[in-house]
């Protein structure tokens, strides 16, 4: 019996010890297979994940299908840390995770911020049943900011030849409200090429391919005649190679608009872009530019309208993080484009999908909600989910109000995306809540990360859509950067709330900056898009 035991003891060891040793070399070679417990791939410090399977939640309201499928691909989408790259800011919020605009450090804590230069777009000043929108960009307009490899750089249609000279030259690349999208030196403000045009408004945020191919994805906000959807540019012929027709049979919605910004796998080339026409589509990308037809994920919940998806989504490994006008946020396997679970989020959502990845080596999903559907006044939440499970962890809210302006629904609540803390500031996450208690004024909250609760708040003069951006000494302490509707710019302290400096301009923020080092980059409605310096 004795011997037995041993034996059985000798042999469940070496299979023990073989199965960690391969599973150590695996995650050595190949970072992105997992075969170890969940317990030991967290304390190696990785991200453990795994493809959710659609039988974790039943779906009584929910029902959808995937229209016009290539077949069987099970090639694995995984959005990882590809987007945070130290070349670039080449989509909405700086990554897939929607949680790193900026880039760069300052060199200490900064005193003050100054206009280093502005620049001057074209304004679009025909009359639609939806306005004038000018120029300048809204929201949410963030720019992005490359710099090109030198071979990349060289291939640019019309690119300015000093430019190409600059060994590590930044690119500005931001649409607008009047049709065009610009391109500038990012030191200097001044053209680095011609701009493109789509000659409707563009209110949403452009996306560079981050392959760095030369595509750049465009999403149409408004029509003001000719075509409404999305398009495809090739910035090294200076071509547009598609344009995607939003009003479309397959649409549940008959609006064509593409706000919400995409998203493109630099492993599989997939580009997934979510419409307001109710869909989501999948289009491989290869990578010498060939675009195939995209397979296009519909849905409808039973008892709601308005599927539109106008925020933009965040996606982590496999799977991607939707939130629609009717107050739908789903959870999406962007490998099979099966469901893995829904929850209501009370209101219209246009406040990005945010996610963090904590210390204990999992995904959490932050998200806000609008005042719109509920009535004049409503609540407004932040919340903290499970990013796999759907599970509500914790919530902040503030009581916040709409109204009409020119015949407008203006709405409150949050707007602005959800801010992560990082560094020395790991332990924080930061909202803007938009016309509080029936007023005009808004109001930034810092909150801990594990309990929800306020940390300290700021009081805002002004409501604000725009989205805050955090920025780093090199010791690791945070400050924060935003801006209201009325023209105040705040610096604040990120750990402890203290104002550092709060100017107020003229222009009308809207649209969410990003910064790299001490740069920031910041469009303005009307017909301007400025770099301040943080000193």
């Amino acid at each position: 019996m004795k011997r037995t035991f041993l034996k059985v003891f000798y042999f469940l060891s070496l299979f023990i010890i073989g199965y960690v040793g391969l599973g150590l070399l695996i995650r050595i070679f190949k970072p992105e297979v997992h075969i170890l417990p969940q317990f030991m791939e967290e304390m190696l410090g990785g991200e453990y994940w795994k493809e959710q399977s659609t039988q974790e939640q039943t779906f009584e309201n929910l029902s959808y299908e995937l229209l016009h499928s290539q077949g069987k691909d099970s090639t694995p989408i995984v959005f990882t840390n590809d987007y945070n790259s130290e070349l670039g800011i080449f989509c909405f919020r700086g990554n897939a995770q929607r949680n790193a605009p900026t880039r760069g450090t300052i060199a200490e804590r900064p005193t003050t911020f100054e206009v280093d230069w502005e620049f001057e777009t074209d304004e679009d000043n025909r009359v639609s049943k939806f306005g004038i929108w000018g120029g300048g960009s809204g929201w949410t307009g963030q720019p992005l900011i490359v710099q090109w490899p030198k071979e990349a750089k060289q291939k640019m249609y019309g690119i300015d030849p000093e430019f190409i000279k600059k060994k590590k030259g930044k690119e500005v690349i931001v649409g607008s409200l009047c049709g065009d999208i610009y391109f500038l030196d990012f030191e200097t403000g001044l053209p680095t090429r011609k701009h493109v045009s789509i000659h409707n408004p563009i209110k949403g945020t452009v996306s560079v391919d981050p392959r760095m191919n030369g595509l750049l994805y465009v999403g149409q906000g408004i029509p003001n005649g000719g075509r409404f959807g999305s398009y495809v540019f090739n910035m090294f012929s200076g071509s547009e190679v598609l344009f995607r027709n939003g009003l479309e049979s397959d649409a549940h919605r008959q609006w064509g608009a593409f706000d919400s910004n995409s998203l493109i796998d630099p492993k599989t080339g997939y580009w997934i872009h979510p419409a307001e026409n109710g869909m989501i589509y999948k289009t491989k990308v290869e990578e010498n530019q060939r675009i195939h037809q995209p397979e296009k994920f519909r849905y409808k919940v039973k008892g709601q309208k308005d599927f539109g998806i106008e925020s933009s989504f965040g996606a982590w490994n496999n799977l991607g993080y939707f939130g629609d006008n009717a107050g739908n946020v789903f959870c999406l396997n962007l490998t099979t484009m099966k469901p893995v679970w829904i929850l209501n989020n009370y209101d219209d959502t246009d406040a990005s999908m945010v996610i963090d990845i904590q210390e204990n080596g999992k995904p959490y999903l932050y998200l806000g909600n609008e005042v719109d559907k509920q009535g004049p006044t409503g609540k407004a939440y932040i919340r903290k989910i499970d990013a796999k499970t759907g599970k509500e962890l914790w919530r902040c809210s503030r009581t916040c109000a709409g109204s009409s302006v020119n015949g407008k629904i203006n709405s409150g609540g949050v707007l602005a995306s959800v801010l992560p803390g990082k560094k020395k500031a790991a332990h924080l996450v930061y909202g803007i809540y938009s016309r509080v208690n029936n007023s005009m004024k808004g109001e930034l909250v810092a909150l801990d990360k594990k309990t929800g609760k306020v940390r300290f708040s700021i009081p805002m003069d002004h409501y604000s859509w725009a989205s805050p951006i955090d920025i780093y000494d090199k010791k690791g302490n945070c400050y924060l950067f935003f801006t209201d509707v009325f023209g105040y710019i705040y610096l604040i302290d990120g750990l402890t709330g203290e104002i550092i400096e709060k100017k107020k301009t003229d222009k009308v923020w809207e649209s969410s900056p990003v910064a790299w080092n001490n740069r920031i980059i910041l469009g303005a409605r009307g017909n301007k898009i400025y770099s301040f310096l943080i000193k």
